[in-house]
């Protein structure tokens, strides 16, 4: 690509959208997320909020929602007007100082109106050697609690970077894995008595047989309605238990073709063989699931993240078809109404696990961190050009500027073209091309749970909680930090860090560096990567040896080779 095309490209994409306003956030990155009674709800992570005179990027100490309704913001910056708050109480609750901290690395299980909040790097030393609380939030009455849970104090250390999954009709939730040197094994959570609450440990060989499954990190876990009780499905991120690549000190990746089956009735695991051509090396991604409407396949789809082995970030969508377990990549679909990638191929996101399925048929994103390579553009500033909230229609694999509040979803062409049947389901192909690893999974995968949650969002029992609009960005929390921009009646149309793409440096304005404080001094080390950039994004990226670079999700921050350094100042 030319730098004259991309430059007109860039143009297309900043004229596409109005320049946000003061007290709107335009910028999010790291949060957890959940959907209960067309609510978007989220927490932690950090926030990028325009003022009169600039941007604050800071944590919150706020649970945030949005309506999901035909006034959501997709492609542009989340209104003040349309955001509603309650804040995290008391100060005593795990989830405040999950919020606090800005990490939104944790779990959210859901489960009817309440949502549970497990995990997330809170690092507080109350929880170094474990409790036996967790917080929770009931949507229906806006209430916080600290719920004692039984069975054990599983509730300790970093606890971040884990897979996890909730199946709300049945109360259940699980995670597994996480970053060192904390509990790598899975934990269920059994809320299906609110009053009465239980962990029990899974982990392989206490609680649970089957195939030795590695030590996981930031991959996906999934719930699909087969089998008796369900049955999660695991796969991506990396492979802790195979060790730290010598060169980069990032983990090895997990293999993408090898899936691994958790049947929650026996308690089993099983390894399955998928086919086709998948992502080898990919972290921090996110996936969410549809199901046929005759209920024949589940479809999981991923988004984005990392590449271990590349270390740069991609916005490519791939399919794994189950019970087939083969992958089909829909990239190039999505691609054509991909605006990000209209303005230059290199960029990607990571930090997008939480993305949220609505309806069943749309998938939700919120925030991420978005690169061209391994270089951040925004670095969490605002932009208008790469905006917090996106939504990927799943029956077209098209990229949205609008969400569809009765969309219904049909089976797309690029799965049925592969596995037979049609846009209702009548998938021809019902085994994997290996053949199924055990005869018990092939007879149980072909069972399904009634009652299934997945084809739609969560409802409350009743009304949900009264909140009022704000803005409000956690003001006690003494880790935030100001970057100043230009700005014009009110508007901010700050995008600093934006020069990393050729076609857009015209576009930067001068601006100061981040004050540092105590707690927020301290930068990831530098990551000289340039050289290991494909051709084609070094020639389009004018960055230099030894500018800063910020990693995905933690991923082997700390563990990287080089020198830190300050970041580079970025001037039109």
């Amino acid at each position: 690509m030319t730098p004259w095309m991309s430059l007109t490209l860039g143009v297309l994409a900043l004229s596409r959208q109005a320049l946000c306003a003061s007290g709107d956030i335009c910028s999010i990155y790291n949060v957890l997320a959940s959907i209960i009674d067309d609510r978007l709800y989220f927490i932690g992570g950090n926030y990028s909020t325009a003022t009169y005179d600039g941007q604050v990027i800071k944590p919150s100490t706020n649970l945030y929602y949005l309506d999901l309704d035909s006034q959501f913001p997709v492609e542009r910056t989340i209104p003040k007007s349309s955001l509603h708050t309650d804040a995290v109480t008391p100060r005593s609750t795990p989830a405040y100082n999950l919020a606090k901290g800005g990490n939104g690395d944790g779990v959210i299980w859901t489960m009817n109106d309440t949502m549970y909040f497990f995990g997330g790097g809170f690092g507080d030393s109350d929880f170094a050697n474990g409790v036996d609380t967790i917080s929770s939030y009931n949507a229906s009455t806006g209430r916080w609690k600290n719920v004692q849970v039984n069975g054990g104090n599983f509730n300790f250390g970093n606890r971040s970077d884990t897979q996890s999954a909730s199946i709300p009709e049945a109360g259940l939730g699980f995670v597994y894995g996480g970053r060192e040197p904390y509990m790598h094994g899975m934990i269920r959570f059994d809320a299906s008595d609110p009053n009465n609450p239980s962990w029990t440990n899974e982990t392989l060989n206490n609680g649970s047989h089957g195939v030795d499954v590695p030590r996981l990190n930031a991959g996906a876990m999934v719930y699909v309605p087969a089998g008796k009780e369900g049955m999660l499905i695991s796969f991506g991120g990396g492979n802790i238990t195979q060790g730290l690549s010598p060169s980069s000190g990032w983990p090895f990746p997990s293999d993408w073709n090898v899936i691994y089956v958790y049947d929650i009735a026996s308690h089993t695991w099983w390894m399955q063989k998928a086919s086709g051509d998948p992502p080898i090396d990919r972290t921090s991604f996110c996936a969410v699931v549809t199901e046929s409407p005759d209920r024949s396949a589940f479809h999981i789809t991923t988004y984005g993240g990392w590449s271990l082995t590349e270390q740069r970030s991609y916005e490519d969508v791939n399919i794994l078809t189950i019970p087939s377990f083969q992958w089909i990549d829909a990239t190039e679909l999505s691609k054509k109404t991909n605006l990000e990638q209209q303005v230059n191929s290199t960029i990607g996101r990571d930090g997008v696990s939480h993305c949220q399925i609505y309806q069943g048929a749309q998938m939700v994103v919120l925030g991420g961190n978005i690169r061209a390579g391994a270089y951040s553009i925004t670095d969490e500033e605002c932009s208008n050009v790469f905006d917090p909230t996106r939504v990927l229609e799943l029956s077209t694999y098209k990229w949205q500027t609008n969400l569809d509040t009765n969309s219904t979803y049909k089976v797309p062409s690029v799965i049925y073209d592969k596995i037979g049947g049609g846009a209702t389901g009548g998938a021809t192909i019902t085994v994997p091309s290996a053949g199924f690893a055990d005869a018990t999974l092939a007879s149980l995968i072909q069972n399904r749970v009634p009652n299934s949650g997945i084809s739609g969002s969560i409802s409350s029992s009743s009304d949900g909680p009264s909140s009022t609009n704000s803005s409000s960005q956690g003001s006690n929390n003494t880790s935030s930090h100001v970057k100043t921009g230009a700005i014009a009646g009110g508007v901010v149309g700050g995008v600093a860090g934006l020069a990393l793409i050729i076609a857009l440096t015209w576009y930067l304005v001068q601006r100061k560096e981040r004050p540092q404080t105590e707690e927020n001094s301290v930068k990831p080390p530098v990551a000289n990567v340039l050289s290991e950039l494909p051709g084609d994004a070094q020639a389009e990226l004018p960055v230099q040896p030894g500018m800063y670079v910020e990693m995905p999700g933690g991923q082997g921050i700390g563990e990287l080779q080089g020198e830190s350094k300050p970041r580079a100042e970025l001037r039109s």
